[in-house]
């Protein structure tokens, strides 16, 4: 039974480096690395930082990036696949008012989380083109999200398909924008927060 045990540490201990020596795996430790530290606070960490964080070499960052904007790319695009996966989906076929509780405690949630990452990429957006472009692909899919939830209102709203209509003002009301000024600039809890854009939506949808 003991020699088990000890083979089963052994066998542990000698998949480790082989799993490091995995490029998918090494790509995705620093970009994880990198989304850690953004989010504790870091700002924009070094790639000396990453890399120790992800516990390979430096020299790793450049075997898998061409280039910072590359690592910082590729960290926006994992990040955005994680949120997309986690959002619970919200029947349109709810009442008005439960849609806007369900959308605002599972957006809550999720702003919470990328308030530092989407600090960075705001930052850096306006000299990266690839930030940009993960970055719009984000918004358009919280826009057709707000657009599949809300389609029965949307439907009756008068000019809803034109620029101005219901959709922009829902989506603008909705944003992240809105929580961070209301979180950060207002200094208001979660749950007040929440209430604000809340009373807005209501609002707007009736």
């Amino acid at each position: 039974m003991s020699g088990r045990g000890v083979g089963q540490d052994g066998g542990t201990a000698e998949r480790e480096p082989r799993r490091r020596r995995d490029p998918q795996w090494t790509r995705g430790a620093l970009l994880d690395a990198l989304l850690e530290l953004i989010a504790e606070g870091a700002g924009e960490p070094t790639r000396r930082a990453v890399a120790e964080r992800a516990g390979v070499s430096e020299r790793s960052v450049f075997v898998h990036f061409a280039d910072r904007e590359a690592l910082y790319v590729a960290a926006a695009e994992r990040q955005a696949e994680r949120w997309q996966a986690l959002a619970d989906h919200v029947p349109p076929g709810w009442s008005t008012a439960r849609k806007i509780d369900a959308l605002l405690d599972q957006r809550g949630r999720m702003y919470e989380v990328m308030t530092p990452i989407r600090r960075v990429g705001l930052a850096l957006e306006p000299q990266s083109p690839g930030l940009r472009r993960v970055m719009a692909r984000g918004d358009l899919w919280f826009r057709d999200d707000l657009a599949a939830m809300f389609a029965p209102e949307l439907r009756e709203a008068p000019g809803a398909p034109l620029p101005g209509g219901l959709l922009d003002a829902v989506e603008a009301a909705a944003s992240w924008a809105v929580w961070d000024h209301l979180r950060t600039r207002r200094g208001l809890a979660e749950e007040a927060a929440r209430s604000a854009m809340a009373r807005t939506l209501r609002g707007l949808l009736g």
